[in-house]
């Protein structure tokens, strides 16, 4: 079971009275190798994850009594670590153009993004938490020989996608494959995260106030 729930939005908006601060005060990229070092000095390392996983210390610094609620109420829903909801991240949230071949006769294709493209260093992540129509509407077009069309969004026709925000995958009609060419696709999407510890740390900073600085959830990936 994973929670379709937004934390940002959950403990957020609709519960803050004109505190607290919902930005991440610090982030963390973490890329995982193996190291030998030998009695020279020298030093091997060999790379083990393809991708970075993300890591945010979220500052909720003062809440009210219905943020805090909320907070504890999500924590609680989470079952500590062991489940998963959505994060929002401020700086990272946007694919912009991203390139996906089509064949002619595939009928679903992974919405993804591409880091550092054409680097001999990049990588691509599927992007399977997007960020709803209703928010916001991905933007697709398909270009076969260098024309350009765009394709709309859901809902759809007979000849047009859907998409499913969970996955992240897209699914034209079996009789109507997109042609072999190329969609170029701009979305916003969430990542999926956990709490980085099964305990909660609920601090009264005085009456009717509450802190939750430097909380620490980090990127579950599936």
């Amino acid at each position: 079971m994973s929670l379709v729930l937004v934390a940002n939005d959950f403990v957020g908006d609709a519960a803050f009275t004109g505190f607290g601060q919902v930005a991440p005060v610090k982030r963390k990229r973490e890329w995982r190798s193996d190291g030998v070092q030998y009695d020279n000095w020298q030093e091997q390392f060999n790379q083990v994850s393809s991708r970075p996983r993300r890591h945010w210390f979220i500052n909720w610094a003062v809440l009210d009594e219905a943020a805090r609620d909320k907070l504890v109420e999500l924590f609680d829903a989470a079952r500590g670590r062991y489940d998963s909801f959505l994060w929002l991240d401020d700086k990272e949230y946007l694919a912009s153009g991203e390139l996906i071949t089509t064949d002619g006769s595939e009928t679903q294709y992974q919405l993804q993004c591409t880091y550092y493209s054409g680097e001999d260093y990049e990588w691509t992540e599927d992007k399977k938490d997007i960020v709803p129509g209703a928010t916001y509407a991905p933007v697709v077009s398909h270009s076969v020989d260098g024309a350009q069309t765009e394709v709309a969004a859901p809902p759809v026709n007979a000849n047009e996608f859907s998409l499913d925000d969970a996955t992240g995958i897209m699914t034209w009609p079996d009789a109507h494959p997109p042609s072999a060419g190329v969609l170029t696709v701009t979305f916003q999407y969430y990542f999926r995260v956990r709490f980085a510890a099964d305990v909660f740390d609920d601090l009264q900073e005085r009456p009717g106030l509450w802190n939750a600085s430097d909380l620490h959830i980090v990127e579950r990936i599936s």
